[in-house]
């Protein structure tokens, strides 16, 4: 609206200075020397019209800056509340596990007796069941699978499943002792020279200190290295704690109401 009049009286004013016309006219003279006090006002007036479209466009790049701030801000409110409800959804679940928990332990408080984790040491001895036969064990915990000694291996079939048979060697006697299990599956492990090297997989029983556990074991030919056994990560899981310092620490806990 003042740049429509600042142009008005500004053609008044050109029109005033026009050397085609008079400059004064007797009827006219007090309403011309009126326009062009008006127009020399606005002339100096000039740089405050554009100091006022400078302040206008700064007001409105902060109103869009305050209208972004203030998006962000319910956006991250958005997402506290969510948190907010997410934080209280699993604390009603908590709440719910500590309850079964609670009521489990009540009606059979025998199966956390022994819930904490032991600690073992580098070699331990193992029973393996059956034939409740005690060996010296290699605790290794960078292997993921257990590994047994078994030695003139004879695959064959029994009601249409593959099982095996093997011997391994009594520490005590040096005689062999056969064990025959099913095979429930069969793994590649890179062998230390390089190659792949394919293994039958059984379920053996293992009791180290109280942990007495049915794992997958990987059978090979151990007779170069000094163990027999190899217990590793599928055994030891929020069962034990391995401190290398120590040996031969535990004794396999025989439960005699079997």
């Amino acid at each position: 609206m003042l740049q429509n009049l600042y142009d008005t009286l500004m053609k008044y004013f050109l029109n005033f200075y026009s050397p085609k016309k008079p400059r004064f006219k007797p009827k006219t003279g007090g309403r011309r020397l009126t326009v062009f006090m008006l127009a020399t006002s606005l002339m100096m007036s000039g740089c405050g019209i554009s100091q006022l479209k400078e302040r206008e466009a700064l007001l409105n790049s902060q109103q869009q800056q305050l209208a972004k701030q203030q998006h962000a801000l319910t956006v991250k409110e958005q997402q506290l509340s969510d948190l907010e409800t997410s934080l209280e959804q699993k604390a009603n679940r908590l709440e719910v596990l500590k309850k079964d928990l609670r009521k489990n332990y009540d009606s059979n408080p025998n199966i956390y007796s022994s819930s904490l984790p032991i600690v073992i040491g580098a070699v331990e001895p193992v029973m393996i069941s059956p034939p409740d036969l005690i060996l010296p064990a290699r605790i290794d915990t960078g292997a993921t699978t257990s590994s047994l000694n078994a030695l003139d291996m004879v695959e064959f079939e029994r009601d249409g499943k593959p099982h095996i048979r093997f011997n391994i060697v009594n520490p005590e006697t040096g005689e062999k002792v056969s064990i025959t299990r099913r095979i429930i599956d069969r793994v590649q492990i890179k062998s230390h020279k390089g190659g792949l090297q394919t293994r039958p997989v059984v379920k053996i029983r293992m009791r180290l200190g109280d942990i007495d556990q049915r794992i997958r074991v990987t059978l090979t030919d151990r007779s170069k290295f000094e163990f027999q056994v190899l217990i590793g990560r599928n055994f030891l899981r929020d069962f034990a704690i391995v401190d290398v310092s120590q040996t031969f620490s535990t004794q396999p806990v025989i439960d005699t109401s079997e």
